[in-house]
């Protein structure tokens, strides 16, 4: 209101003045048909100001009787700010439930009367694109960019999750990898570029930047370690093809690739592979270079494979661990699965009669049953495929 008191003074004092100044008062004629009003160009701004001004006192007065405190003018604002605002709050709550078409419908009709149109737009973008209205989706993103040029930045990162939201990783990598040249540094980007990294399996280039993941704290380092070797190992378990686990392998810092998981699976996968020689290099590895072996006894346990010289390092280990008086089933398991591999199912038998004595489960009970079965004993071998059941 002031605003436009003070824009009307100074307008009414340059209509006065010019006047003056040309020596020429200035006439304003009104002719109504029957009577001719003549007055000067002063006297006319000034019924305009006075007129105006009464106006307002009269609605403001009318507003105070009706209750309306800030008078009719104010209240004809508020209500419509009031009605815009309960617009995007239905339109919002339509996008949460999943009713991205009727989101999009509210936030086009929001825009009408909201004094934050920009939050219309960009949710108008949004679930348009959900909805799967992609040239909407398009024609209010570039509008969106001309709204909000200040603030490229935030705009290119919308556009990265809503690809990601659509699982169309690849371009929401192009998009955060434009901005991580041009872009300043921030927890933000280096999140998003983290999440596309891990959407596309390229794991070799989370561990390049992984200070970057660690300094923005995305993941502490145990779990960080932890979790990325989860990831990479099941990537190992579904690669059917040789070249694509020699390429990880091969890229994978020495840190991650030498851990038991990480290098268990990748002996698994030479193993199914036919590569058995990396597989024993591997697991000889791993055996002779960690305390904690059971995992690594455990994955022994459940392969195919009969290698000479794992068998033996097993054979020699249990040796040691029965003169010190020690009950490891895990390397019994393992050397007994090596046995059946090798049709030495004697001394298989040995030691899964030892396991089920020590630590009875299905899988012991079918494995000797398995065992007698191949050696003719067929009654015992009935025994303990019923034992095997009754202890599922």
């Amino acid at each position: 209101m002031v605003k436009l008191v003070i824009m009307l003074l100074v307008l009414a004092g340059l209509m006065i003045t010019a006047p003056m100044l040309a020596n020429n008062q200035g006439f304003v004629y009104i002719d109504t048909g029957s009577h001719v009003i003549q007055l000067s160009l002063v006297s006319m701004v000034i019924i305009l100001i006075l007129g105006y001004l009464a106006v307002y006192l009269l609605l403001a007065v009318i507003g105070r009787i009706a209750g309306v405190r800030k008078g009719l003018a104010s209240w004809y604002g508020s209500s419509r700010t009031e009605r815009s605002k309960k617009i995007l709050e239905n339109a919002i709550s339509k996008y949460i439930e999943g009713d991205y078409a009727a989101a999009a419908a509210l936030a086009e009709k929001g825009r009408k009367w909201s004094d934050v149109q920009y939050v219309n737009l960009i949710l108008g973008v949004v679930s348009n694109y959900k909805s799967g209205n992609i040239a909407e989706s398009t024609r209010l993103f570039n509008e969106a960019q001309k709204v909000l040029s200040g603030h490229a930045q935030a705009v290119s990162i919308l556009r990265v999750k809503m690809y990601l939201e659509a699982g169309e990783n690849d371009k929401a990598m192009n998009i955060i990898t434009s901005l991580r040249r041009t872009a300043k540094p921030s927890k933000m980007i280096s999140a998003l570029y983290y999440k596309c990294l891990e959407r596309l399996g390229r794991y070799s280039e989370i561990m390049e930047n992984r200070k970057e993941f660690l300094g923005n704290g995305l993941l502490d380092e145990k779990s960080y370690r932890r979790y990325v070797s989860e990831k990479i190992v099941d990537e190992i378990k579904v690669a059917n093809d040789r070249y694509i686990v020699d390429k990880m392998y091969a890229e994978l810092p020495d840190d991650i690739c030498d851990g038991i998981d990480v290098s268990n699976a990748f002996a698994l996968a030479y193993n199914r592979f036919g590569e058995e020689g990396k597989a024993e290099k591997i697991i000889m590895r791993n055996l002779k270079s960690t305390v904690d072996s059971s995992r690594i006894y455990s994955n022994l346990s459940q392969w195919n494979t009969s290698n000479h010289k794992i068998t033996e390092y097993l054979e020699k280990k249990l040796q040691k661990d029965e003169a010190d008086n020690l009950n490891n089933a895990d390397l019994m398991a393992a050397l007994a699965n090596m046995y059946m591999n090798r049709n030495e199912f004697e001394k298989a038998v040995d030691l899964y009669e030892k396991l089920v004595s020590r630590a009875p489960c299905s899988d012991y009970f079918s494995r000797l049953a398995q065992c007698y079965q191949r050696l003719g004993g067929y009654q015992k071998a009935a025994m303990y495929y019923k034992q095997a059941q009754n202890d599922d």
